[in-house]
């Protein structure tokens, strides 16, 4: 195994053993290979289960089952969102029943991360840094919303590059007239 995996294998298996119902759930992937490659870093990681621990390594130690391709920050939200396991940014190759249970695997774990910091900084600390991280969450992800409102609203009103909600709206209504147009001159032909 490459060396930059393990600390990651590591980090994984713990948060695993964290959570006894989802490493519980683990063995139905026993000697499972997923082969996980990150597009825009052109890196490849192959995850196999061996006796309910993960084991991660560059190249596959067993016949792969199921291909998962995406971009790193597309791959990353799949632990928060396991939904997204099947949205058009990722693309899946491989046994379709298989990454549904990886799916459903992904959606009952429960990592209480604010647990694990505190058995490290105690209680006293913990709470304002998690408080601290869940702000700066926020603040990122209003941001994010706040400048692409920004980047929209510039691009319609000052540049002129996108039209506004009442052009589209008259835009489609013209559409809707000509294609009934369109019908009635078909019926009338029809009837000729």
């Amino acid at each position: 195994m490459s060396s930059a995996l393990k600390p990651i294998e590591l980090a994984l298996n713990a948060a695993l053993a964290q959570d006894p119902e989802t490493k519980a759930k683990l063995g139905q992937f026993e000697s499972r290979c997923i082969t996980i490659k990150i597009k825009d870093f052109d890196q490849t990681i192959a995850m196999t289960v061996k006796q309910g621990q993960l084991h991660l390594t560059r190249t596959p130690e067993h016949t792969i089952d199921l291909t998962i391709t995406g971009n790193a920050l597309t791959l990353a939200k799949l632990g928060k969102d396991p939904e997204s396991l099947f949205s058009a940014d990722i693309d899946i190759n491989g046994d379709v029943q298989f990454a549904k249970q990886l799916r459903d695997l992904l959606e009952g774990f429960d990592f209480d991360w604010e647990a694990q910091l505190a058995r490290i900084t105690g209680d006293t600390l913990a709470y304002p840094i998690a408080h601290g991280i869940r702000q700066f969450a926020s603040w990122v992800k209003n941001t994010h919303l706040s400048m692409q409102q920004n980047v929209a609203e510039y691009l319609r009103e000052e540049s002129r590059l996108l039209p506004d909600k009442s052009q589209i709206k008259a835009y489609m209504h013209d559409i809707d007239t000509l294609r009934a147009d369109f019908d009635r001159l078909e019926a009338r032909i029809n009837r000729l």
